[in-house]
């Protein structure tokens, strides 16, 4: 019987492992800032008294992690209304995702931790894949946050194995399955709102691989002296296109392909969108704080604020007495009429939404490859999609998640 520790155990990957490892036996300590049945809550991005669970510890499983889209980062789904921010934000990923990984490593190698398993995916390789691109390809900036964060991590653990800690980077393709956010709850709740679209006609490539494959390849590593020091990508049996993946869902609601849009046109909205989300934070913060926002040509007045009446607005000739709205008012309006611009060809009525994907993620070019952890651990793929996706459908179908259909907004 071995003694594991997981962290990121109330996740999804993280969770499957804990339930595969000890329904053979294993004595797992599971760990997470989240509370669940049998997880210890621990901030594992923080020194602190969960350290003493590794020492000693037969093998670590780093599977912690913010900002992949799991249902814990879900906000409601409804039809016809704006889904909310879903994004982490960089700072909480960079404690996450870098800290986090950083200080795991440093207590496995203090503790004397007989081997770890470190899990990042495909992302830390950046939006722009080359087709069959292998470990061997570097990581490095690309600008993209979450991308940035998961391959800092991945550098961070090769440092380490190269300073003697047995370590294996797992790179997981497109992870689905039950209890998936990212690739299975999102993509079938907002299905059902009528709100999620196929870039492009659905033909980016994904590498979907169902959470039991992925199990059976972090136990496979774990057990492998050949799989140190090394990263090794996990995919399952065959690539797919978004089109395929994302039709399987239709087919279990009973709902049509999703409308196709023009990736240009859903990027440039997204931005535009972000950009008033961002603005309208700091007129928010603004308020919160007390603090008026100067508006155009004001000067101020007593106590700090602004002097509207000294502000003439639009067609002040016929109206001396009307007043300007706000710089922010003027500036949330401006990016709504170039988002309403960008959309032109596109009902303004439907809501388009692709929860926690990005528009990179669903338009690869490239495929990766997955040979070399079957040289080095004799583990592959067993799950195709068909397999994969009933085995997922009888999940959804269980949890009362392919229920009745929501009727999208039309007017």
């Amino acid at each position: 019987m071995a003694r594991v520790v997981v962290t990121g155990a109330a996740g999804f990957v993280g969770g499957a492992i804990v339930h595969a490892l000890r329904g053979r036996g294993d004595d797992v300590v599971a760990l997470d800032v989240a509370r669940g049945p049998g997880v210890h809550t621990a901030d594992v991005s923080r020194p602190g008294d969960w350290e003493k669970e590794l020492v000693g510890a037969d093998l670590v499983v780093h599977a912690a992690a913010v900002g992949m889209g799991g249902v814990g980062e879900l906000p409601p789904i409804r039809a016809g209304r704006p889904a909310g921010a879903s994004r982490v934000p960089a700072a909480q990923m960079r404690q996450v995702l870098l800290g986090g990984t950083a200080t795991v490593l440093d207590a496995a190698a203090r503790g004397g931790a007989r081997r770890v398993i470190h899990l990042s995916c495909v992302s830390a390789l950046g939006p722009d894949l080359a087709d069959g691109v292998d470990e061997t390809a570097p990581v490095g900036l690309t600008g993209d946050p979450r991308a940035d964060m998961l391959a800092a991590a991945e550098q961070a653990v090769g440092a380490a194995t190269a300073s003697g800690l047995p370590a294996t980077i797992l790179r997981l393709g497109d992870a689905y399955g039950p209890r998936a956010g990212r690739w299975t709850v999102w993509p079938v709740l907002l299905l059902r709102a009528g709100r999620f679209v196929l870039l492009d006609g659905g033909t980016g490539w994904l590498n979907p691989v169902h959470i039991d494959d992925v199990v059976a390849a972090a136990i496979a590593a774990a057990g492998s002296e050949a799989a140190v020091g090394e990263v090794l990508h996990v995919t399952g049996p065959a690539p797919a296109t978004v089109a395929e993946f994302v039709g399987c869902y239709s087919r279990m609601l009973e709902l049509p392909v999703p409308r196709s849009v023009p990736a240009r046109v859903y990027g440039a909205l997204d931005d535009a969108a972000h950009a008033v989300g961002r603005l309208r934070g700091r007129v928010e913060s603004r308020r919160a704080s007390g603090e008026s926002e100067p508006a155009r040509g004001g000067r101020p007045g007593s106590g700090g604020e602004t002097d509207r009446a000294a502000v003439p607005a639009v067609g002040a000739a016929e109206h001396p007495d009307a007043t300007g709205p706000s710089t922010g008012a003027v500036a949330l309006g401006l990016v709504r009429g170039i988002g309403a611009r960008l959309a032109a060809g596109v009902d303004p009525h439907q809501r388009m939404d692709l929860g926690p994907l990005a528009v990179a993620d669903v338009t690869r070019t490239g495929r990766l490859a997955g040979d070399r952890i079957t040289e080095a651990t004799g583990w592959r793929p067993r799950v195709d999609l068909a397999d994969g996706m009933s085995r997922t459908e009888t999940w959804l179908r269980d949890r009362g998640l392919l229920g009745v259909n929501e009727p999208s907004r039309t007017r």
